[in-house]
């Protein structure tokens, strides 16, 4: 009973378009995350709190 609750719940969502919205939520999220380390990274090394070096190795780590 309750699988066909979320189902119905679901392809309502689907119909309204309301799941294309949240789901373009959660990338905007994703994005602005990206987005706001690499300004942090990039203030930093204009700062010179941190090196070229170390810049490139967190830019690499945080796959920006």
């Amino acid at each position: 009973m309750g699988l066909i609750l979320i189902l119905a719940i679901g392809f309502y969502l689907y119909k309204t378009g309301d799941l294309q919205r949240m789901i373009n939520n959660l990338h905007e999220s994703k994005n602005y995350q990206t987005n706001e380390a690499k300004r942090i990274l990039d203030i930093r090394l204009a700062k010179g709190e941190i090196t070229e070096e170390e810049y490139n190795k967190l830019k690499i780590f945080c796959k920006i």
